[in-house]
């Protein structure tokens, strides 16, 4: 009843109690189990110890002992022991196969062997070969739905690193992510494919079947729930939608905090500290990168992308020796495990820009060549708009320029608002310095409201500089009335308006009550409004929008 209740440290208490009764091997296994299971997230450590002697107990046909595997299996790897849950899964593997029809859950092996290639697919020795091992775990069973999507999800993963393109990964990751919603080890899988059809700029594609997720109440477990958040939070920042992604990823990180070991906080502190760096919210940002739940995550593969957010962090303060010392180890590490590509994370880029603050034009043009060229063969519109901006600055002129109309256009195409208010800024630049200075003030008009709209102050700042510098005159933004409002206070504003309590709008949202109340005190302040009585008229325009 108290895990019912979320009570995980009470129900933890209650078992350790029935522990110190008299059991039977039986028994006492039963309780074990539960107890590392209830564990798992917080205290790996000790739920590895009471699952081992849980396994010790348990026969080998128990019914409980298939989960009891998997949980133990997830808590090795947190502790940083993925060989011994290799080893485990195999074990295991080939006791229930053995059992074969007499055993009682007649899945559990595949989702041994699944759980077993999550793994090797954060195993940067392993990884080249996980798409053949999915190969062969799909055509022993073709027609097992789990073993299908499965094998897909791995394969959409791993693909991300090779010489492929978007739309095969994609194509893939669709694969994983069709029919039932996912459960136990599927989440996981099903995880890793959301991650790739957003990094292929399929994330309008995916978000249904995250909100389908969200809206399962049977399985409401800390890790689909973190799934939801940190997706919700990426579509979020890549579509320019700022504040959201802020609220969204404080929401993500608060339910990690029970879950320690995780290796996706890295993931979703990445996505939150950029998102505050673009907002020049950079102390946040900065507390965040220095947490220590987060430098213990230095061996996973994860840690490269808070090494490309905290170089983001040093570009915008200024620091660029530091920026670019991140950015080079972020690209040997991403070499290293396999997974170099721009669309995944665009560190060629960047370094660029930053060799080209720094003065030194040669390696900002052969990195940006790099990436262009990465990004032209992956074939995501959103990783090439990237890439063709920074191409356009090193060369400048009238192949800069062409390349920076290519940049807006693409980014244009894939949804990334903030992106293309960058290269809008940028583009403007070159043609002010061509002498096309009607135009660039038009191109950086433009940059200003896309940034603006999206509450990107550091870029809106640099836009408002380019103006004045163009000889313009720039009005200041607004800060009240209907347009003010931000994506996310909009959102609230119409569920409040349609009569739904706090309550109800944080369930429906996937945030938290105080978010919600942070939100409408903010919107009553730019609407002039008291109350959320005066709401429905104030927005009733917006109602069809939202």
């Amino acid at each position: 009843m108290a895990t019912v209740r979320g009570e995980v440290g009470l129900a933890a208490d209650y078992l350790r109690r029935a522990l110190r009764e008299p059991l039977t091997d039986d028994d006492r296994a039963i309780v074990l189990a539960e107890l590392g299971h209830v564990e798992a997230g917080r205290h790996p450590a000790a739920a590895v110890r009471h699952l081992t002697e849980s396994l010790s107990l348990l026969p080998g046909h128990a019914a409980q002992r298939g989960e009891a595997v998997t949980v133990l299996a997830d808590a090795l790897t947190r502790c940083r022991r993925g060989c011994q849950a290799v080893e485990l899964l195999d074990r295991e593997i080939r006791t229930f196969a053995s059992a074969g029809a007499s055993h009682p859950d007649p899945d559990l092996v595949a989702h041994l062997h699944l759980q077993r290639l999550l793994i090797d697919l954060d195993d940067p020795a392993k990884r080249p070969y996980v798409s053949q091992a999915a190969d062969h775990f799909e055509a022993r069973n073709p027609h097992d739905p789990v073993v299908r999507r499965g094998a897909a999800a791995v394969r959409a993963g791993a693909a991300l690193g090779q010489n492929t393109d978007a739309a095969a990964v994609a194509a893939q990751a669709r694969r994983a992510l069709e029919g039932e919603l996912p459960r136990g080890v599927m989440t996981t899988a099903a995880g890793h494919a959301v991650l790739s059809m957003t990094w292929c700029d399929q994330g309008k594609e995916a978000a249904p079947f995250v909100d389908r997720l969200a809206d399962d109440t049977q399985e409401n477990r800390a890790s689909s729930r973190i799934l939801v958040a940190m997706s919700q939070s990426e579509f979020a920042y890549r579509s320019g939608d700022l504040h959201t992604a802020i609220d969204l990823g404080r929401d993500c990180l608060n339910l990690f905090s029970s879950s320690r070991g995780d290796s996706r906080l890295a993931l979703a502190t990445a996505t939150l500290t950029r998102a505050l760096v673009e907002t020049e919210q950079t102390d946040e940002a900065a507390e965040l990168l220095a947490r220590p739940d987060c430098t213990r995550l230095e061996p996973d593969w994860h840690w490269t992308h808070l090494l490309e957010a905290r170089a983001r962090l040093f570009l915008a303060r200024g620091h660029l020796e530091a920026a670019l010392q991140d950015l080079t180890e972020c690209g040997r590490r991403q070499s290293a495990w396999h997974r170099d590509n721009p669309a995944v994370l665009p560190w060629r880029s960047l370094a660029a820009v930053t060799y080209l603050a720094m003065g030194d034009q040669r390696p900002a043009e052969l990195l940006a060549q790099q990436e262009v060229e990465q990004a032209r063969t992956f074939g995501a519109p959103r990783a090439l708009g990237i890439s063709l901006r920074a191409a356009g600055l090193a060369a400048r002129g009238r192949h800069g320029q062409r390349l920076l109309g290519e940049s807006v256009d693409l980014l244009d195409q894939a949804g990334a608002a903030v992106e293309q208010a960058r290269s809008l800024v940028a583009l403007a630049t070159l043609r002010f310095e061509a002498g096309h200075t009607r135009i660039a003030r038009d191109l950086a008009r433009r940059g200003l409201r896309l940034a603006q709209h999206c509450g990107a102050a550091g870029l809106s700042t640099q836009a408002l500089d380019r103006l004045r510098k163009f000889g313009a005159r720039p009005r200041t933004s607004r800060v009240v009335g209907i347009q003010a409002l931000t994506t996310s206070e909009r959102r609230v504003a119409v569920l409040a308006a349609r009569g739904l309590t706090n309550r109800e709008i944080a369930q429906q949202l996937f945030i938290t009550q105080r978010t919600v109340e942070n939100h409408l005190t903010s919107g009553f302040r730019k609407l002039g409004i008291t109350g959320r009585r005066q709401i429905p008229d104030m927005v009733r325009s917006l109602d069809a929008r939202i």
